[in-house]
């Protein structure tokens, strides 16, 4: 039961997730600011690299080990991804959510216990994640239409 909760609440929050890149442009998501100086382009490589982690978590039924640096994973990613164009990136990305549902129904219930760390690691890899980001790009989104509607150009 709290294994098909965990997927329904991961699917829910992917879709609204991906609502938020409807209107986007290719352009758009090219454009620094969403994030720090990150585009959207560079949201998806990033939530790539935490749903990978968690994939990979999954299949070993235990957490990844405790990333020092945090900061220094998401930039090496940053910079491994950073010459792919954005279809390749919205592929990367929906490729990595496929095998995360895979490992998802592939795993055993237990795993999916309420406060432990692996369901630690996967609410904030997934939907506390995909949240964050999801209202981040909201908001970009917003500020970047208002200003290039009023000037023309948007300066992130």
């Amino acid at each position: 039961m709290i294994k098909e909760q965990v997927r329904a609440a991961v699917d829910d929050s992917w879709r609204s997730f991906k609502r938020t890149l409807e209107p986007l442009t290719s352009e758009d998501m090219e454009v620094p600011g969403v994030c720090g100086d990150w585009s959207v382009k560079e949201v998806m490589t990033h939530i790539a690299a935490w749903e990978t982690r968690a994939t990979a978590s999954l299949i070993a039924g235990a957490p990844g080990p405790e990333l020092e640096h945090a900061d220094d994973f998401d930039e090496a990613q940053r910079q491994r991804y950073k010459d792919i164009d954005v279809a390749g990136t919205i592929t990367h990305l929906e490729a990595t959510h496929r095998a995360l549902r895979d490992a998802i129904d592939a795993s055993s219930p237990e795993l999916f216990t309420s406060g432990s760390s692996l369901r630690r690691e996967l609410d904030d890899g997934t939907v506390l994640h995909y949240d964050e980001h999801a209202d981040g790009i909201r908001v970009w989104y917003a500020l970047y239409r208002r200003a290039r509607a009023s000037s023309g150009g948007f300066s992130g």
